[in-house]
Formats: structure tokens, sequence, C-alpha cells
């Protein structure tokens, strides 16, 4: 594989990897937006009274589609996590992300203490895991 299709092959993956970390990152967003109904639902149901019987079956209805909300985004996460998770990791794109990281920070010790912290509590196999393992490793040598 020439340089240049390594290089092109290095950015895909890295473009493939920060779209799907993001779209991992937002899913706990959304999470935290519909447990919100949660409490509006329950001021809803402080305010029956006032506002009739009619708003205790709205409610119902809201809190299914709610339940069916968080239940099918929380499968659609677990589909992005594990595409994130396929996806490969190239040696060239562990040395050039060492390299990068050895350049931003002051050392290379400096920069073992930055990996391993960014490693610490990630789950055994996940791209992030992997990606920062690899790095680790590679900055030790």
């Amino acid at each position: 594989m020439s340089e240049l299709s390594k290089q092109r092959k290095i950015g895909e993956n890295m473009s493939d990897s920060r779209q799907l970390t993001t779209l991992v990152k937002e899913l706990d967003n959304t999470l935290r937006t519909v447990k919100s109904v949660d409490e509006y639902l329950t001021r809803i149901a402080k305010a029956k009274e006032v506002l009739g019987k009619e708003s205790v079956r709205i409610s119902e209805e809201i809190e299914k589609n709610k339940n069916n909300l968080e239940q099918s985004l929380l499968e659609v996460g677990k589909f992005v996590q594990v595409a994130l998770d396929d996806i490969e990791i190239s040696d060239e794109e562990l040395d050039a992300a060492s390299e990068q990281l050895k350049l931003f920070s002051d050392g290379d010790e400096e920069a073992i203490v930055y990996a391993e912290k960014e490693l610490s509590g990630l789950v055994e196999g996940t791209y992030w895991e992997r990606y920062w393992s690899g790095l680790l490793g590679r900055l030790k040598k």
C-alpha cells in the first residue's frame, strides 16, 4: 500500500471513529432528555385535578411512548458501539498518534501519563481501549 493510501485509510478510520464516538456521546445526552420527560409527567400528575381526567390518559400515553423511545435509543446505541468497536486500528495510525501526542506533551513521560489516564476505566476490547492501549505500548518503547 502506498504512503498516500495509508494516510487516506488512517484519515477514514479516524473520521469514522470520531463520528461514531460523537453518536455514543450524543446518546447519553438524548437519554438524559428523555428522562426529563418523567419530571414533566410528575408535574402533570400533581395538576391532574386542575387539568382533568383526560390529562391522566394523555400522560399514560406519553409514558408508554417515552419507554418505547428509550428502548429504541438503547438498541441503536448498542449498534453504534459495535460498529465503533469493529473499526480496525493500524500500526501506522498508532505510530502517527504517538508522535502527535509526544509533540503536544512535555516529553515522553507526560505523554505516557496522559495515555494511562485516558486508558483507565475503558472496557477491554472496545475501540478506545485498543487505541489507547496501543498508543501507550508505543510510547513505552
